[in-house]
């Protein structure tokens, strides 16, 4: 079906509908026969009114009461068998149609493999299969994901050409590696792993679950759109769709806090669009709406919000220019064309105020601008170049100011995780610390005192002042504190060894360990303590290389800008709003 007949289609249906005309009852449907002379009139009459050639609107009266027939009959097989009609779409090949029928019990490879099997694919074909929004599982079985009798399934065919499969083979290895590495990262104790933010930058604080499940829904967010910029719209496609699995695995009020699920719905839509599935998938309407919804929540109704954290707007409007162009071309599919044309032709008024005058996008880049920057530049300025100039400015200082003020937090998390935490699982104040340290406490010592008082600088100075009387008392009589004692187990002795180090010496912890590294010491004690010492590192070596690897991964695809899903040439959606809008102006 072309372009025209799809647009034609809709409008009938959408009438129809208004009319509360059944064209599988009578009079246009009785006694198992169609009553050709009363469709004819309804064709006609059609014609007069939507300014349809009357032949055009008589086939696609008979298409549709052959569906509903075809439907009413899936259902009384199914009440009566237990067999489900499932409706496939293909979509990356011959975009053919057809329904297959099987038991819900089975699974989604079973599916799969009936989908190839009766449309005569090569065995070899590999399938995604989408329904209502949500990618099959091969293992489950179909009514576990809510696939039910009459379910349109669309069936997306990943590429045969050795490279292009290479590459998708490579991004779904790399989706499964995400989600293990955002499960390591997210489960670590340190709340500094994985910080995630609101639009104000506030770190909102999460349970390990949904913490999880965020992690990974952003990062396999940020894996599509690589994959989208690539022009691999059907693989694109699947990992939205894995993407707002997890995040549906979230709080609703905590998606409320970001804008991060209203943006997916609007990339999984734009999807929809250029694979030409905008008509035939009502999950694109639901996407749209609680994308629009979400995005003047979170920005504002004249995004005054967004005005406020930012202080320009220029750049989010590339967002509405496409929520609209969207929401028109899914109005065009439905027959809604006065709704289509007021959203198409909004759109198009925010195309021609995002556009950029190309001197001024050369002069920015002869500065030393990427493309990209210059862009979101001109647009936050709204085409002003001296303000743009200006702004990126301003926009690289405060880009290195965070990036600096990140370093220094890093600095201080690593200190923390050295330092530990105090009895009420908090950690060691470092303010503190080099307050007690300035008074000319040992820092190891004075970290101790915090640990056990919970962060008390008061009680932390009695601990060390009655300390240090302890220690001179030891030391007097030869004997040695606890704390020298962990301190030279914890270079690899044991503990025996160490105690007569420390009484030989009179609790001096310098002249114990030259003792024992000496070959004074038992060889055999030295050399277990090593082995144990040295295992002990070599396995927080290998742990820390593991979160770093993982997070680096996890990094991989995230930009470096934030706004980096702003910036777009606007050659797609200009192109389609041309083609939308030159045929209902035709």
């Amino acid at each position: 079906m072309d372009f025209n007949e799809e647009h034609y289609l809709a409008r009938i249906r959408q009438k129809l509908q208004e009319n509360g005309v059944k064209l599988w009852l009578a009079p246009y449907y009785a006694d198992q026969a169609t009553n050709k002379e009363k469709l004819e009139e309804l064709a006609m009459h059609l014609s007069d009114m939507l300014a349809i050639p009357c032949n055009t609107v008589l086939n696609m009266l008979s298409t549709l009461q052959l569906h509903a027939l075809e439907k009413l009959a899936s259902r009384a097989c199914f009440q009566e068998t237990g067999l489900a009609t499932l409706r496939i779409k293909i979509v990356g090949g011959s975009g053919l149609q057809k329904n297959i029928t099987m038991y819900l019990n089975e699974s989604g490879e079973s599916l799969k493999n009936k989908i190839i099997s009766e449309m005569n694919f090569p065995a070899s074909t590999r399938l995604k299969m989408i329904c209502s929004g949500l990618v099959l599982d091969d293992s489950t079985s179909l009514l576990a994901q809510r696939v039910a009798n009459n379910s349109q399934i669309l069936s997306i065919i990943l590429s045969c050409d050795p490279d292009c499969q290479k590459m998708e083979e490579k991004i779904i290895r790399e989706v499964e590696m995400i989600k293990a590495d955002a499960d390591l990262l997210a489960s670590q104790q340190d709340e500094n792993y994985l910080r995630i933010a609101d639009q104000s930058g506030n770190i909102i604080d999460l349970p390990f679950e949904e913490k999880k499940s965020l992690a990974v829904a952003m990062a396999l967010h940020e894996k599509g759109r690589s994959a989208l910029k690539r022009n691999q719209v059907s693989l694109a496609l699947t990992v939205f769709h894995e993407a707002d699995a997890k995040f549906n695995a979230c709080r609703s009020e905590l998606l409320k806090a970001v804008d991060n699920a209203a943006l997916l719905n609007l990339d999984i839509a734009w999807c929809y669009l250029l694979l030409g599935n905008a008509a035939d998938i009502p999950d694109a309407v639901v996407r749209l709406n609680q994308c629009e919804q979400s995005l003047y929540k979170t920005y504002g109704a004249q995004m005054e919000r967004l005005l406020t954290l930012k202080g320009t707007t220029g750049n989010e409007a590339v967002l509405f220019l496409r929520l609209h162009l969207l929401q028109g071309a899914v109005a065009f599919h439905q027959g809604k064309t006065l709704e289509s044309i007021k959203l198409l032709n909004q759109a198009n008024e925010e195309l021609q105020k995002l556009a950029i005058n190309d001197g001024d996008l050369t002069h920015l880049i002869s500065l030393g601008y990427s493309l990209s920057d210059a862009r979101l530049g001109l647009r936050a300025c709204r085409g002003d170049l001296n303000a743009a100039c200006i702004y990126l400015q301003r926009r690289e200082m405060e880009r290195q100011e965070r990036k600096k003020k990140e370093e220094e937090e890093e600095e201080r998390n690593r200190e923390r995780k050295k330092l530990g935490k105090t009895a009420n699982n908090q950690w060691v104040n470092l303010g503190y610390l080099n307050t007690i340290v300035e008074m000319g406490f040992d820092r190891s010592r004075a970290a101790e005192g915090l640990r056990q008082t919970n962060n008390d600088i008061s009680r932390t100075l009695e601990f060390l002042q009655s300390e240090s009387e302890l220690y001179r008392s030891q030391a007097s009589n030869g004997r040695y504190s606890e704390e020298s004692l962990a301190q030279v187990v914890s270079m690899g002795f044991s503990v025996e060894r160490a105690k007569e180090m420390l009484e030989k010496h009179n609790g001096d912890v310098e002249l114990a360990v030259e003792d024992l590294a000496s070959n004074l010491g038992r060889p055999d004690d030295q050399a277990v303590a090593s082995s144990s010492s040295e295992e002990a590192s070599r396995k927080q070596k290998e742990a820390t290389k593991r979160e770093k690897e993982a997070y680096k991964r996890l990094a991989k695809d995230i930009p470096r800008s934030e706004e980096d899903h702003l910036d777009s040439g606007l050659e797609l959606e200009a192109e389609y709003l041309h083609k939308y809008l030159s045929f209902l102006n035709s």
